[in-house]
């Protein structure tokens, strides 16, 4: 029970405490800020210099701290990260030193962060994460060391000193890991079609590269196209392009994951229940095409997904194919 309560007060003074300070200081600040005349946030006209000093209106006063939940939110986040970094400190019985640059540190930069996330939805100026750091900084070095105690008998020095770097790193990499730049991915588009007997070539949809044109072409491949779903995902213009063709030789009766190229084209032809790619590849790109039956108890189908995509894309042939031809 004595344990539990320990944890409650820690959580309650990192976590809560953290998110509190930062939301309801950064408030404070930006109603001051209006109040000296500065508009601290706004689409139309903008942040700027629009106002004259005054006293507070009540209609103020609401106004911005009807931002504090919102703030809160966003801190409460990173207060999470506190509470388990208060721990780690405690445990490793870090000198009150220490606690108070590392504390200053990583509050500082979540707080920032934190309110600068939710200033993007507010068309805050940048007043609003500057003084979020501040508040930050100063809960981190002055309130922040009050909530960890040392742990009566010390660990050894070395697992001390492994525990509050691994921890440090790793929560600072949490806090800048969304400012990396990614590596940009390909833009993919794909076409999806089902060929039954006939004697017609088959051939590319008009959207896809001239790559794919030529593989079927060489492939010698005939019927009656019917047609399915096309799409794709774009991305920035200096990236490089992937064009995707999936020919259905038969009904679809199973989910598959299929693999793409970093680059270049492939066409993928369903034949005795298994996907077989042309040309092989073997450097792949990090998305696959989800691609399982259709749900229409009436006409065959199918169903299409391009990597982390939340939804499939459902589909039936056309020209209709009745379930089961």
């Amino acid at each position: 029970m004595r344990l539990l309560k320990s944890l409650g007060l820690k959580f309650a003074g990192t976590a809560l405490l953290f998110s509190c300070v930062v939301s309801l200081g950064t408030c404070l600040v930006l109603l001051v800020s209006s109040c000296i005349g500065y508009l601290p946030y706004s689409d139309r006209p903008g942040p700027g210099w629009w106002g004259s000093p005054h006293w507070p209106s009540w209609a103020e006063i609401t106004t911005y701290f009807g931002f504090a939940p919102w703030f809160a939110y966003f801190c409460l986040y990173f207060g999470l990260g506190l509470f388990g970094l208060s721990l780690v400190l405690g445990v490793s019985s870090t000198a009150r030193w220490l606690i108070r640059i590392i504390g200053g540190l990583i509050a500082g930069l979540a707080a920032g962060l934190a309110v600068l996330g939710a200033g993007w939805y507010l068309a805050l100026a940048s007043i609003g994460p500057d003084a979020a750091a501040l508040i930050g900084l100063l809960y981190g070095v002055f309130l922040f060391p009050r909530f960890i105690h040392a742990r009566p008998r010390p660990i050894p020095i070395w697992a001390r000193a492994g525990a509050v770097t691994c921890a440090t790193a790793l929560f600072l990499y949490w806090i800048v890991s969304p400012l990396i730049p990614m590596k940009p991915v390909a833009s993919v588009s794909y076409d999806l079609v089902r060929v039954t007997p006939g004697d017609k070539p088959v051939g590319a949809t008009s959207f896809l590269g001239k790559g794919i044109s030529n593989e079927l072409t060489s492939m010698s491949l005939r019927g009656e196209v019917h047609g399915g779903i096309g799409g794709g995902a774009s991305s920035s213009p200096d990236t490089p392009e992937i064009d995707v063709e999936f020919v259905a030789l038969e009904p679809i009766t199973k989910e598959a994951s299929l693999s793409i190229p970093e680059t270049g084209n492939v066409v993928y032809v369903l034949k005795d229940g298994t996907w077989t790619a042309h040309p092989s590849f073997s450097k792949k790109d990090r998305r696959t095409f989800t691609i399982r039956p259709g749900m229409n108890p009436q006409f065959d189908g199918g169903q299409i997904k391009l990597g982390d995509e939340k939804d499939f894309h459902t589909f039936t042939w056309y020209p209709t194919i009745p379930r089961g031809q």
